[in-house]
Formats: structure tokens, C-alpha cells, sequence
């Protein structure tokens, strides 16, 4: 994408403003104080050279986390890269409540785009990504392992809390996945802003689930489990400006999830309320929606 299709890039700051007069920069975003006052009325061209050098500074200073020049449509074209390259996996959700979502090399696969929304599928597993203005791209490094990449959303744009018991939320108007396009979905309650876990469901697993609407997480797994292991139904999991959904043999309790998408239930994880793996952080403005782990 040439320069001029692009929107101008966006800034670099993550709100931790604090200057190191030891290297002349924020321990933040890595620029300077002078980068820092002219950025508001730099041209494109000077805010490119700018970030072509924020990597190679971050490494210097040791920093762990650092905002990518992603944005509105160039967002997609990352997404949209990875997922043909089939050079990772996609989470979203929150800990202990995800979908995977990838895709083997040879693999066939289809992309929509339009309206800045992007609907990647195979016939396994399927994300959709809209490029709201607010969706924010982080690089984050780990020890001895590649870097991760987050998508996250200000906490302000996390969205209603869902509710805490299982509820029935009737057709699904918005399927991804062919089987029961259209059916009813059922949200099994975790009762958190920046994720929803649900099943897309027949006729028949939804005559069995319904009489259980109400029942508060993580009891209703009790009554409707043994029903949803055997029928496998699509599962759907929604994050700010993200929706997951994957067709896959679910995986008995305690047992390893096979290769390739699957998705993730884990109560005593989700219990500890947090939205990154513990290994991972954030800054603290922002709620995650995903993570793409490389391969």
C-alpha cells in the first residue's frame, strides 16, 4: 500500500510518558522530547522516518512492549498477510476462555473484505477483524521466545459486561461458518466486558441447552456439558472488534487440544479474571481483543 492510501501514522504513545535523561528519549514510545512536540503537525513523511527507528531504539532501552504503526486498513493488511502465510494462530478471548484460529499451509482458505472489515475462513475456523479508529496493534516481547502481537481496545471501548449466567441470544444473524448458520446461540455466562464465550447450536442441542438458560457460570457446564462435548456445536467467541469462531471436535476436560483450531474453556483460569496469559501485559489504558502468536 503506497503512503498516500495510507491514513497518516498514527502516534506512538502508550500514556507511560515518563523521560530517561540518561538516553534522551521516553521510556514509553522511545522518541524524543523534540520528536515528542513536533509530532502533532510533522508530515507523514517525517512520522514514517521517525517509526522506522522506534524497534531498534526499544531493543537499546529494554523495552518490553511498544505500538506498532497499524491503522484502519493497514491493520487488515497485516491480519489478512498472516493468515495467508498460515505463519501463526490467532487467540481471542481472555484467560482460559479462547478460540485459535489458524490454518494448515495447504490449507484452503477465503477472504472477504469491505467497509474496513476483514472475514478470513477455512472451512475449520473463521475471524472476522473490523478496523475501528481505536483498535490498537502492540508488540510484545518475551524471553527467549518470538514477540507476540496484541490487538487491543482503551478500556473505555471495552464494551457492556455480558451476563453471568447462561442465556439464550436467540438466532445468530451474523455466522461465519456454514454449519447452523443462522442458529441459536447460547452465551455460557462468563459475566466479562472483554470477551463472551457462546455455541452456536441445532435444533436439537438447542432444545436440550434452553431449559438450563439461567443457570450462573460455571455451574451451567454441570447440566449442559456432557450434551455439548457429544455435539461438538460451533463455537463463537466475541472481543472488541473481534469475532472468532471455530468447527472442530471439542476436547473432553483435561485432555490436550488437537493440532490446528480449537478452542479453550478453563474454569480455573477464568476465575482469575484476567484478560492476558500472566506472562503478558498491557498498558494499563488498554483491555486485549487477541493475540497472534508467530509460528
Amino acid at each position: 500500500m503506497t503512503l498516500e492510501a495510507r491514513r497518516p501514522p498514527t502516534t506512538p504513545c502508550l500514556g507511560v510518558c515518563v523521560f530517561d535523561a540518561a538516553v534522551g528519549r521516553c521510556i514509553g514510545c522511545a522518541r524524543t522530547l523534540d520528536e515528542i512536540a513536533e509530532w502533532g503537525r510533522a508530515s507523514d513523511a517525517y512520522r514514517e522516518s521517525v517509526w522506522a527507528e522506534l524497534p531498534g531504539r526499544a531493543a537499546e532501552m529494554g523495552l518490553t512492549v511498544r505500538r506498532l504503526d497499524w491503522q484502519g486498513e493497514r491493520l487488515l493488511d497485516e491480519v489478512a498477510a498472516r493468515f495467508a502465510a498460515a505463519e501463526g494462530r490467532f487467540a481471542v478471548g481472555v484467560h482460559g476462555a479462547v478460540a485459535e484460529v489458524l490454518r494448515a499451509p495447504d490449507e484452503p482458505f477465503e477472504t472477504d473484505r469491505a467497509a474496513s472489515v476483514l472475514t478470513v475462513k477455512t472451512p475449520r475456523a473463521a475471524l472476522r477483524v473490523k478496523a475501528a479508529t481505536y483498535l490498537t496493534a502492540f508488540e510484545i516481547q518475551r524471553p527467549e521466545d518470538a514477540p507476540v502481537i496484541a490487538l487491543a481496545v482503551p478500556k473505555g471501548r471495552a464494551g457492556q459486561r455480558g451476563p453471568a449466567e447462561l442465556t439464550d441470544l436467540g438466532p445468530d444473524a451474523e455466522s461465519l461458518l456454514a454449519r447452523d448458520a443462522g442458529g441459536r446461540r447460547f452465551d455460557l455466562g462468563l459475566g466479562r466486558r472483554v470477551a463472551r464465550f457462546t455455541l452456536r447450536c441445532s435444533a436439537e442441542l438447542s432444545d436440550a441447552i434452553a431449559p438450563q438458560c439461567g443457570t450462573p457460570w460455571p455451574d451451567c457446564l454441570e447440566r449442559i456439558g456432557p450434551a455439548v462435548l457429544s455435539a461438538s456445536p460451533v463455537r463463537v467467541v466475541e472481543a472488541p472488534c473481534l469475532r472468532a469462531e471455530v468447527d472442530t471436535p471439542m476436547s473432553p476436560p483435561g485432555t490436550t487440544p488437537p493440532e490446528g483450531p480449537h478452542t479453550g474453556l478453563l474454569p480455573a483460569q477464568i476465575a482469575q479474571g484476567r484478560s492476558m496469559p500472566p506472562n503478558l501485559s498491557l498498558p494499563d489504558d488498554y483491555v486485549l481483543s487477541a493475540l497472534f502468536y508467530p509460528s
